[in-house]
């Protein structure tokens, strides 16, 4: 990705670095153990690849979306995306429109989609311009700048719950 505003390299680099992460986590569950429920309460592997799929999809539309030029700094919200989706301890719902399917799904289709998904808003992120406001559907308006980092504290969470996950379901 090329540099669109100060400090975008490093951005970029660490999206890719998590980017390869969040797929060589998936890829070392078995096709049994995607599908297997942790614990109550918890969605399986599967679901939360399908998730950030999803989420991921969702992001790089909005980052493609028309957008007003911010009368505020591009980046003022970023700590609020950290302090939110980097606190292990909070709990969220997800919003409707990115809840994972249900039922047994299929590994080698989900980090196809994983892979599609995270090369999409890679290119829309190369062509956006950073310093526009668009509204998201569940946080209200962001910077498209906000919206990158917002996509990999979120990606970082779906790490954490993933090791979670594969530590219950990894011998199964």
């Amino acid at each position: 990705m090329t540099t669109t505003t100060s400090g975008t390299t490093e951005l970029f680099a660490s999206y890719d670095d998590v980017s390869s992460q969040i797929l060589e986590l998936f890829s070392s569950f078995n096709g049994q153990q995607i599908n297997i429920i942790p614990f109550k309460g918890s969605w399986t592997a599967a679901q939360v690849a399908d998730h950030i799929a999803k989420a991921t999809t969702s992001i790089a539309g909005t980052l493609t979306a028309p957008g007003k030029i911010a009368d505020r700094e591009p980046d003022e919200r970023v700590e609020e995306m950290k302090d939110l989706f980097l606190d292990f301890e909070k709990k969220f719902q997800s919003p409707e429109f990115v809840l994972p399917r249900q039922g047994s799904l299929i590994r080698e289709e989900l980090i196809k989609d994983l892979e599609k998904t995270i090369e999409a808003f890679k290119n829309a992120a190369k062509i956006a311009n950073l310093s526009e406001i668009v509204k998201d559907s569940a946080l209200g308006e962001m910077t498209k700048l906000e919206l990158i980092y917002l996509s990999l504290y979120h990606t970082q969470r779906h790490i954490h719950q993933l090791k979670n996950i594969f530590d219950v379901v990894g011998n199964k």
